[in-house]
């Protein structure tokens, strides 16, 4: 029985010595600062491009229906200009729902690359941690989360040149 009570004191002890491997990483800084961000960023920028020259014609082919309409409603009939007007504020809602349907699309375009660049950011961390024998990397975005942290702990750089070497790698 002390034998016994012997080796499970060395056990609890040598359990009780081996150190935790902590470290930390900026999230915001990597988001901003990984190559795949600013990809996503400028194909959402050129998609935006595209949908703003649609939608701006769109609205100047409009809006030139209206001056002429203008142009021409004091000679209308009542009957006509209610006619016109009607169409007009027809296709006035037709834009609007171009506009906003524009405006949902690069919202899913945006939400869906940010996702993916999550769970890369979240895959490699955790591949890291497991290669490097860390037991925790906390994520903290600029001065939230995280009070004080070892330089030495801040993992940030590292994680980055990984995202972004792995990344340069798949193009």
């Amino acid at each position: 029985m002390k034998k016994l009570v012997v080796v499970f004191a060395t056990v609890l002890l040598f359990a009780s010595c081996t150190q935790t491997k902590i470290g930390y990483v900026d999230v915001e800084e990597l988001m901003k600062e990984y190559d795949a961000t600013k990809d996503v960023e400028a194909a959402l920028k050129v998609d935006q491009e595209k949908m703003g020259k649609s939608l701006d014609s769109l609205s100047a082919a409009f809006q030139g229906r209206v001056e002429a309409y203008y142009k021409k409603a004091k000679r209308m009939s009542a009957k006509a200009r209610q006619t016109k007007e009607a169409e007009l504020q027809q296709e006035q809602g037709v834009i609007q729902q171009a506009q906003t349907q524009a405006q949902q699309i690069l919202q899913q375009k945006s939400q869906e690359g940010i996702g993916a660049l999550a769970e890369t950011l979240d895959s490699v961390v955790a591949a890291y941690a497991t290669a490097n024998k860390y037991n925790m990397i906390l994520g903290t975005q600029g001065t939230g989360t995280i009070m004080y942290g070892d330089d030495a702990l801040n993992l940030t750089e590292t994680i980055l040149d990984v995202l972004n070497t792995s990344y340069d790698e798949k193009k």
